[in-house]
This record gives structure tokens, sequence and C-alpha cells, in this order.
């Protein structure tokens, strides 16, 4: 029992490093890349919107993609502890589906929130797309090249996988996906903060099920760009 228990300890302490790291790391990186850009004669801290470009893709790009390799590597579980292959025709049912699913239980968390009257933050990206419409253009494969993959793979590849060596399938799932909200908490600006991360919690619970049950990190990779991809389209179009 006393085992069992430092294993899951372990596993948790594992996990949230795991996740911190990335943030923290990923920080450091884009602070270093805003410099050497500002050297080259760019002015990146009067525009917030090269700042968010650059902020997707040194982060989820480069960082998590980086961070998942060392960490393989060095802790020795090589990349077969990752749950990734080629999509089958089963896959795309899969990623379908989710799809389907997740836009459904999203537009009914934004009916339930709507009918309760409860504020909701906002997340800066948004605010920043909908004050230069343009960059929501480039958010659009953004999303679907490093977001997705990129958040997919810390924190359903490494972080739930971490989890799940200890924890019971849906325990994994349902500390990941807690894990997953709080990281939003950062970029949150406004009232309904806990709203917003709730939200975030729930259909992160969608892509850990996905993940758990499909076997394939490619598809929650795909779930979770193209409805990223479907967001900053529709805001687009929203303040256009």
């Amino acid at each position: 029992m006393d085992t069992e228990l430092r294993q899951r300890g372990r596993s948790l302490l594992t996990a949230i490093a795991l996740a911190v790291s990335g943030f923290t790391v990923g920080a450091i990186v884009v602070f270093l890349t805003a410099q050497v850009l500002i050297v080259a004669g760019v002015d990146v801290m009067n525009s917030p919107a090269v700042l968010l470009v650059i902020s997707t893709v040194m982060l989820q790009g480069v960082t998590f993609g980086l961070l998942a390799i060392g960490y393989l590597k060095l802790s020795g579980l090589g990349f077969g502890f990752l749950a990734l292959r080629r999509p089958t025709v089963r896959d795309a049912g899969w990623t379908v589906g989710g799809l389907v699913g997740f836009f459904i239980l999203y537009g009914a968390l934004n009916l339930v929130i709507s009918t309760l009257g409860v504020p909701v933050a906002e997340n800066q990206v948004a605010q920043i797309g909908a004050q230069n419409p343009e960059v929501l253009l480039l958010l659009v494969p953004f999303s679907l090249l490093f977001v997705g993959p990129g958040e997919e793979l810390l924190f359903r590849g490494l972080v739930q996988g971490t989890l799940r060596r200890a924890f019971r399938p849906w325990s994994a799932i349902v500390i990941a996906s807690a894990i997953f909200a709080v990281s939003h908490a950062a970029a949150l600006s406004g009232d309904g903060q806990l709203t917003y991360m709730a939200v975030v919690f729930v259909l992160a619970l969608v892509l850990g099920a996905v993940y758990e049950y499909a076997e394939n990190l490619v598809i929650p990779a795909v779930i979770h760009g193209v409805y990223n991809a479907v967001l900053f389209t529709a805001l687009y179009f929203q303040v256009t």
C-alpha cells in the first residue's frame, strides 16, 4: 500500500513538474527569441500580435516538442511511451466522432453558462486577435501545426501518460485535465476565470478519454487543433 502511494505521489509530482517546466522553459525561450528580434530591429514590445506569433511557435511548437524529446530520452522511457502511430480508418472515425462530440459539448456548456448568466473570463489570445484580425488568420494554421500537437504532446502524451502508470485510467484523465485547465490561468483576464477553466477541464476530459481509448496521440491533437482553428475563424468573421 505504501509503495503504491509513493508511486502515485511520484507520478503526480512528475506530471506537475512536466507541465510547469513546459511553460517555464517556454517563457524563457519566447523571451530570448523576442530579444533576438529586437536586436534585429523588430518592434516586438509594441506589437502584441508579433509577440503572440512568437509565443505560439516557440512555446507550443518548439519548447513542448523539445521538452518531450528530452524527457523521453533522459528518463529512458523512449518514444514507445507515447501512443503514437500512423492513423487508420478507425482513427478517422474516432477523430470525426470526437470533433462532433467536442463541439456539441462546447455548445451545451456555453448554453448553460449563458442561461445562468455566469461571467466568463476572456483569453488574452482572443483579445489580441480581436484587435489584430490578421493575426487570427495566422492562428488558424498555427492551431493545426503547433497548438494542437504541442499541447496534446505535453498534456496527454507526457502528463496523462505519466499519471497513467500509477493511476487508473479515469483518475489519470481527470488529474491531467485539471492540470491542463489550471495551466490556462495565466492567459486569462477579467471575471469568471474559474468558469473558463471549468469549461477547459470538461473539454479536456474528452481529449483525455479519446487518447486513452483510441490509443493514438494524433487523434486528440487533430481534434484540439481543429477546435482552436474553428474558434479563431469564427472570431475573425465576427470582428471583420
